[in-house]
Parts: C-alpha cells; structure tokens; sequence
C-alpha cells in the first residue's frame, strides 16, 4: 500500500477531534442541534488550519444516516463515501482550476437536481477568491435562494477578495492560527502514536516555523520523521534554520555593542549554513519579543516555552524600551535589503554593525530627575563670589564673515550681495561695526533687523552700522552695485558680482 503522510493519516474526522477552532466547531455542532444550518457558509484563514477538514466533517454531519448529527458516525455508508471522497452529492470545486462563468452556469443548472443518494447535495468550494467576477455574478441568485436541499461552503484564504454580494450571502467564519502551544501538543501525540522520540525541543522548532498551520507541521514532522531526527540540533541541519541559542548570543552581542563578538556569530551561523535571510528574521522577531516583555507590564503575551520567556525577561532589564524599539527599527529595514542582497552575509554584517551603533537611551524619567536636581544651583567663580564672569569678546575673520553673507544670501541674495562690497567689518568690545554707504539697503528697517539676528546668532554680540556720505570715494564694485539696473539683475537671477573689469575704448 502506498504511503499516506502524516497530514492525510491524522486529518480529523469529527467535530472532537479537530484542533483549535473550537468557536467554528462549537457554533456548527449548535447549528445542527438547534436545526439552524445556514444555506452558505464562508471560511477564511490561513492556509492548514483546517478550512476544508471542517467543510467535509459538516458534509458527513449533514448527511450521516444517524443524523444530522453534531459528530458524524463515520460508520454508515453515507460518511464512508464522503470520506473517500466518492460520494456524487458532495462535490468539492477548485476555483483556482474552475474559475470562469461556464463552470458556474453548469454548477448552477446542476443545483435544481435533488440528490442522488444523500440527504443533501454540499458544495465546497475552495479557494474561492480565484473566481472571476462573471463568475461570482453568476452565482448571486444561487448562493442567496438556494434549493432546500443544498449547502454552500466556501473556503479562501483571501477573503478581502471576496465580493460584498457574496460576503453578504454567507455566514462567515474566520479561523484563527494555532498557538505554538497546541501545536506541539498535537506533534508530541503523533509521535507517540507513530512510535517516534523526537526531542521536545526540536517540536518546538517545528511548531515555530509553521506559524500557525497544522498542515505545514505535519509537513515538517514528515520529512524530519524521514530523516532520523532526534534531536534539535539534528533539525537545525536538516532545516539549515537557526539555533535559538545562536539567536541569542547575537542579540546579547548587540545590545552589548560587542561588533567583534557579533561578526564572530554570523561567520559561524555562515559556516554552519544557517539560511541568513531566515536568521535575520528571527533577530527582529527576538527584539520584537524583548520590547513585547519590556512593555507587557508581568502580563505574558508570547506563546513561548517558559524557558524562552525566562531568558526575554532577563536580557529585557539591561535595556530601554526606547534602545529596543531603534534596534527593532534597524533590524526590521535591513530585513527586506538582505532578501533582495546578492550578498547576504555582508547585509546582515551591515546591519548588526548599525544596531550595535545605537546609542545609549537615557530614560526620560532620569532625564527630568537630573533637571530637578539642577534647579536651583548655583555655579560659582572659583574665588566663589557670585559675580557673573564677563562675556569673552566676540572674534571675527574673513570665514567667519562669509558663513554670516551665506546664511544671509539663502533668503535675502540682495542683501547678502551687498555685504560682499563691503570692507571687513571691525569689533569693538561687543559690538560690530559695519561701514556702508548712506541711502543703502541696510538703511531698511527689514534688512537691519535681520542682519544684526544673524550676527547675534553667530557671533553673540550687537551691530553698530556707519552710514558715510555718496560722496566719498567709493570701490567700483560698489559704485557699479548702487546702478539700479544691476540690483534688479541681482534680485531677477539671484546672484552676486563676483568680479569687475574695467573696459577702456581705443
């Protein structure tokens, strides 16, 4: 006899027997007692969640010769049938293969006819978001006003797909993933029925990397059973996944800042042939889980072995919440960049090397304590008279005058281009003194203001401008910039007059 795997041996048969889901199964099994069997149903979730092990267990509940009943007997011809899978009034579509308006025009002609043998004809249809639009109009009607003697059950696991019309017609049922918890229970009573020691631990791994869905479990157990494991180090080479330990060892590595010691976990996870991609993602999921414990406030949110949780709350005490979270954001952006790197190990080298350069977090709390036990000091001269030492005078060179013109000419080029006419100005004690020309721009209230802003910013000291008479003698570049063609070119183009040449006619 061929071999059956595991995810079709252990596929349940009754209502009890299914794990999780107990709001589907518990609001069903009333259904049936209470003879309130709606006409459609719609389950949505993940995929091996059991979607289609429960539409079959409502088949043979429906049509069990000792029902309806709420667990079907398995026993009579009608659950036989619909168990292998040969029972004519129970047909179950893949819309991925059978998505078009003509497959759902014959299904709906075929609706009128009553049953063959059963009591009543079911339809399941998976993967139903894969029918066309025309498709879903066709079965409207259908769906809503169907003959007595017929069951819709429709199963995605995209219901965001489906159509309000359609959603609107059904009872709609949204299975949920299974707890890491429920899932190694279930891998642990396999095993002991199937007469295989694997160790908890390696369960464990299997039931965290299904995320959820039973099938990919059973999947996993499969080919682990097949290979001989035993242990969790055994499947970490058959998986190439990484260690927990490995993981934890790089995340103490980072919050230590130790990049030395964290180049040394990734050469090593390298050289062991652990997927990088897959490592990094368990990386953020671990500071993910760090910031969780941190912020949990003693409430146990992961579904995670007790030793884990023990391990997440003592690394959690020797960081921030806020460093957690700066962590978690570096790891979580370098995530997508390592998937599509040529080079995995250097993107993954990169981005431990950035989250090991995350500073230190000081808490706000010590912060504001700090602030208050400034309050109130004093800080003294050394001869500790309270005497205010006097203002260091203000320095001034040519690059420091130039920084001044350029902060200006970035919101007044005009002003700033006039500044550059100008000699060097001189300081006195605390104060600048800036030589222009009477009847210039700095005899503006706007510009005034605004240069001796600048000058306090940058300098600390106040502005003295003195004006002189036209009359004087004035540089070229400041005769040919009062033209008032060239200040409006100035004030056009934004520019300034970098160098003038004198033109003399033959």
């Amino acid at each position: 006899m061929a071999y059956l795997v595991l995810a079709r041996k252990y596929r349940p048969q009754t209502f009890d027997e299914v794990v999780g889901q107990e709001h589907v199964v518990r609001t069903l099994k009333n259904a049936i007692k209470q003879g309130r069997l709606a006409h459609a149903f719609l389950f949505s979730g993940i995929r091996g969640i059991g979607k289609t092990t429960i539409a079959r267990i409502l088949a043979k509940a429906i049509n069990c010769e000792k029902g309806p009943a709420e667990n079907p007997c398995n026993q009579c011809a009608a659950c036989v049938e619909i168990t292998e899978g040969r029972a004519v009034d129970v047909q179950e579509i893949d819309a991925a293969s059978n998505r078009g308006i003509d497959e759902i025009r014959e299904l709906r002609e075929n609706v009128k006819f009553r049953p063959a043998r059963l009591r009543a004809k079911i339809y399941i249809i998976d993967e139903a978001h894969m029918l066309t639009r025309e498709a879903f109009n066709a079965l409207l009607k259908t769906l809503e006003e169907p003959p007595p003697h017929v069951h819709f059950i429709l199963a995605t696991t995209e219901p965001q797909k489906i159509p309000v019309t359609i959603l609107s017609r059904c009872q709609r049922f949204d299975f949920k993933r299974l707890p890491l918890t429920k899932i190694v229970a279930h891998l642990q009573k396999i095993c002991d029925r199937e007469g295989v020691e694997i160790a908890e631990g390696a369960l464990v791994l299997i039931a965290r990397e299904a995320e959820g869905s039973v099938r990919d479990a059973l999947s996993l157990l499969d080919q682990a059973i097949s290979s001989g494991v035993k242990t969790q180090r055994d499947l970490l080479e058959l998986f190439g996944l990484a260690d927990h330990l490995l993981v934890e060892k790089l995340a103490r590595a980072i919050l230590d800042r130790d990049l030395g010691e964290g180049f040394k976990l990734i050469d090593q996870a390298f050289a062991q042939g652990v997927d990088l991609t897959l490592l990094t993602q368990d990386l953020v999921e671990y500071f993910r889980n760090l910031l969780v414990i941190k912020t949990a406030k003693g409430q146990v949110l992961l579904d995670l072995p007790e030793s884990e949780l023990s391990s997440l709350r003592t690394l959690s005490l020797e960081a921030e919440t806020e460093e957690l979270l700066l962590i978690f954001q570096v790891l979580l952006a370098a995530l997508g960049e390592i998937k599509r790197s040529p080079v995995p190990k250097l993107s993954l080298e990169l981005a431990v090397a950035k989250a090991c350069e995350v500073g230190k977090i000081i808490p706000l709390e010590k912060l504001f304590q700090k602030l208050e036990e400034l309050k109130g000091q004093t800080f003294l001269r050394e001869d500790h008279s309270s005497v205010p030492a006097a203002p260091e005078r203000p320095e001034l060179s040519p690059a420091s005058w130039n920084e001044i013109i350029s902060s200006l000419k970035e919101t007044y080029p005009s002003l700033g281009a006039f500044l550059e006419t100008l000699a060097l100005p001189s300081v006195e004690g605390n104060r600048l003194k800036i030589r222009a020309p009477e009847g210039s721009l700095l005899e503006e209230k706007l510009y005034r203001e605004r240069l001796e802003r600048t000058v306090q910013e940058r300098l600390g000291c106040s502005l003295e401008i003195e004006f002189f008479s036209k009359g004087d003698s004035l540089p070229t570049k400041q005769k040919l910039l009062e033209k008032p063609i060239v200040q409006e070119a100035l004030k056009i183009f934004g520019g300034r007059i970098v160098q003038v040449k004198t033109y003399e006619k033959e």
